[in-house]
């Protein structure tokens, strides 16, 4: 009987829809399919599938599923006659695959499925590794390992191992970090020539305008990157430690796309650190997972926790990843965060680990203690987020006037802790290299402290904004005529503000000596705090300018405990101008820095003319109703989340409501947050702080600081530490509880009820310097009550670090 395929292939029309000829979309219509089966399903009448089966797995000898099924030795009769057809129906292009290969998933993603484009972001190189721009990168942004990713990716280069689409993603993003900077992909300033006569490091100037254009183009194409390699749904630690490089980069980005790669990157880290973490854990394994967790944990908490918006990682979640760490000490007992252990606590221990369990533990225990004060300021932020910035905290703030006034008390005790675990750092020995290491450990130092500066006046304009509020204002009272109960655990946020105006004035001249010992006298190739900051101390810089343009004084203070070897008294002119130069060596394409400097020259040079006699404005105040409007720069901008600002999260979600009662001195050029910087007075001057028109800060004739101001009657901090004697809150010093009554290096008797907020932080060792802080001394007349900080709402909008 012959074979009915020639018969099928002429038979009409009408038979190509019956059920046996049924064939998937993807196959082109033929009408001549007679040689597609074996002999034994062709003589069987059954379906075939020998046609389907890929040339590279089918071998010399392919067999279909019936004849393998059954153990039919599977003969194809035609096969010298229809491989040449078998080609033409799409199988040329899985020969040509199988003899030459296809290229690697990262090269092929390298630009979006409809248009093959060679990618604009260049080969990250390997000498990117020696600069000392990833040096510094590293130790601010401990994501990755200083030696795993370096040695990853050289090996990587000699083709000896492959990095992956996920780590390539985090190749290019280190290329564009470095472009952010002025970098290219060795790490090497892109205007380096040699025969150039400016020198590759000196201020950028308008160049950031230009880096941050290029940034973003390599940003789109990396986004791209991370949709087609399916990054955000597919957790992989590479692929979580993209999106934490790629978040800070997200300021211009659509609002809801940088919000899901925030939320989902929030998701993969405790999906891969907490839920998938292994047991028993490994310290090389541990310190790779501590390095991502805490980072973004940190992280979070800063931004988060000052700006008022929704936690997705909270403390239980830490206290989950904190239980699938191995103990640091040896001690199986011991959990947590602790204080780093002696040498000579585990030295005995050292016999019984080899000589890579003994590197690993080593990058454990110095991931634990580079990270444990950022994990006492995210904890410090999130009481914040629970105290001033949260949604509850806003409501009971807004409609009755009230502020946790035991919750800021702890909020500052703890900052002034953190400030003196600093200090104890920079006592510590430093091992091996020497003088780098010691360069390194003092920015660190010094670069966290310029961040805790920033958290007091987050504090202040947070307080401001309260006391501004109508809630506020119907539920203040006049402390001339009435005084809290000592067991008042609420105040009313005129009180707090007052308070914290004061800490912030008093952190200034420190601050501004930092910002000195840090500024570059030459533009030397070493790493500095302000060159590569990529987030940690913009701001905290920028509020030091701020506050020292303002101040209505010549002389800042004179040298304290702190800086005995300071060589006289600082003068304002000089610390403007510290700030000034400090945000003008910012590479950062990010950090804003014109609009900042701007906004500084602007306050100081109208204070210059104010004194000199030739400004119209009031005395006391900045700038008279009408300046705004004659001034059209886009860096007055004052309001705290304005329509224009794509930067996510918001600092609040109610903008600035000034009260009409304040003097209106100033206006916005652009429409947006509140019209200006009324003029400031404390409580217990006898007026509302509401109605006061630029009265000194504090009084205290005996201040060894400002001596010279006069007094005034009243101390809001009085009222608001409930002492019963004016001087046992004259100074907040660290020394360790005792029983009954504590008396103080000055011979002031503290009570027992007090004595316990007084810290002793782990890390300071005998001898060890403190710094206290005069909060009873007079101060200089400051601007008003610093109302709408210019450039707050709009710099301090986006992302943290």
């Amino acid at each position: 009987m012959p074979p009915r395929g020639s018969s099928a292939a002429t038979s009409p029309p009408k038979n190509a829809n019956t059920p046996y000829s049924r064939r998937p979309s993807s196959q082109p219509k033929s009408s001549r399919q007679q040689f597609s089966a074996c002999g034994a399903c062709r003589m069987r009448r059954v379906r075939c599938d020998l046609k389907d089966l890929p040339i590279a797995s089918a071998g010399p000898n392919p067999a279909c599923s019936n004849c393998k099924e059954r153990g039919i030795n599977c003969i194809d009769e035609f096969a010298d006659v229809k491989a040449v057809k078998l080609l033409r129906r799409g199988r040329r292009l899985q020969q040509v695959e199988a003899i030459y290969g296809k290229m690697d998933e990262q090269d092929d993603g390298s630009s979006s499925s409809g248009s093959k484009q060679q990618s604009s972001i260049p080969t990250l190189h390997a000498d990117f590794f020696t600069s000392p721009f990833w040096r510094w990168f590293v130790i601010h942004r401990p994501i990755l390992d200083p030696v795993e990713f370096p040695t990853r990716f050289a090996a990587h280069f000699k083709g000896s191992d492959q990095l992956g689409s996920e780590g390539g993603v985090v190749a290019m993003l280190l290329v564009t970090w470095a472009a952010s900077f002025g970098l290219d992909e060795r790490g090497v300033p892109l205007s380096s020539k040699p025969d150039q006569s400016a020198h590759p490091y000196a201020p950028p100037r308008t160049q950031r305008s230009q880096w941050k254009v290029k940034t973003e183009g390599f940003i789109r194409e990396i986004l791209e990157l991370v949709d087609y390699h399916g990054i955000l749904r597919r957790p992989t630690m590479d692929g979580l430690r993209a999106l934490l490089l790629l978040l800070p980069l997200l300021d211009d980005a659509q609002p809801l796309e940088r919000v899901a790669i925030y939320d989902a990157a929030l998701s993969q880290a405790h999906t891969i650190c907490v839920l998938s973490a292994p047991h028993p854990p490994t310290y090389e394994e541990a310190a790779v997972r501590a390095r991502v967790f805490w980072y973004i944990y940190t992280q979070e908490s800063m931004s988060t926790g000052m700006r008022g918006n929704r936690f997705v990682l909270c403390e239980d979640d830490l206290d989950a990843f904190q239980a699938t760490l191995p103990p640091p000490n040896f001690d199986v007992e011991s959990s947590g965060l602790h204080t780093p252990p002696s040498p000579s606590r585990y030295v005995s221990l050292l016999p019984f680990l080899t000589a890579r369990e003994y590197t690993a533990h080593k990058d454990y225990m110095q991931v634990l203690r580079n990270s444990s004060i950022p994990l006492e300021l995210a904890k410090i932020c999130r009481r914040i987020h629970t105290v001033l910035t949260g949604p509850r905290a806003t409501r009971r703030a807004e409609d009755h006037g009230l502020v946790d006034a035991n919750g800021m008390r702890e909020i500052w005790r703890d900052l002034d802790r953190c400030w003196q675990e600093l200090l104890a750092l920079k006592q510590l020995p430093v091992e091996l290299e020497g003088s780098a290491r010691r360069l390194e450990l003092n920015q660190y130092v010094d670069s966290w402290r310029i961040f805790i500066f920033e958290c007091h006046n987050v504090i202040r304009e947070g307080l401001k904004h309260f006391a501004s509020s109508p809630g506020s204002q119907s539920g203040y009272v006049d402390p001339s005529t009435s005084r809290p109960s000592s067991a008042a655990p609420y105040l009313s946020p005129q009180h707090l503000h007052g308070v914290a105006t004061r800490r912030c004035i008093a952190l200034l001249p420190a601050v501004i000596r930092i910002l000195r010992s840090h500024s570059p006298r030459d533009h030397s190739d070493l790493p500095g705090v302000f060159r590569w900051d990529a987030g940690l101390v913009k701001d905290g810089c920028f509020f030091a300018g701020y506050l020292a343009a303002s101040i209505d004084r010549d002389v800042l203070d004179t040298p304290g405990e702190e800086d005995k070897r300071s060589d006289g008294p600082l003068s304002v002119d000089e610390a403007v101008s510290i700030c000034l130069d400090a945000l003008a060596v910012m590479r950062w394409a990010y950090s804003k820095s014109e609009e900042r400097e701007e906004t500084v020259r602007l306050i100081w040079e109208n204070r210059k003319l104010r004194h000199q006699g030739q400004g119209s404005m009031r005395s006391g105040a900045l700038y008279d109703s009408a300046y705004g409007s004659g001034y059209n720069s886009p860096s007055l901008s004052l309001g705290l989340s304005g329509s224009g600002s794509t930067m996510l999260p918001p600092l609040l979600s109610v903008p600035h409501r000034r009260i009409d009662s304040a003097p209106s001195t100033a206006s916005s050029t652009d429409g947006r947050g509140m019209n200006g910087w009324p003029s400031y007075s404390p409580p217990g001057t006898g007026t509302s702080m509401a109605t006061s028109n630029g009265t000194a800060l504090s009084s205290g004739s005996n201040s060894p600081i400002f001596a010279n101001m006069p007094p005034f009657k009243g101390n809001s901090e009085e009222i608001f530490y409930h002492a019963a004697n004016g001087n046992e809150m004259e100074h907040f010093t660290y020394s360790v509880p005792l029983g009954g009554s504590t008396v103080d290096r000055d011979g002031t008797t503290i009570p027992a009820s007090l004595a316990r907020y007084r810290h002793s932080p782990p890390h300071v060792t005998a001898g060890s310097p403190a710094v206290s802080y005069p909060f009873h001394t007079s101060t200089p007349p400051i601007l008003a009550d610093f109302q709408s900080c210019p450039q707050f709402g709009d710099d301090c909008n986006g992302s943290y670090h």
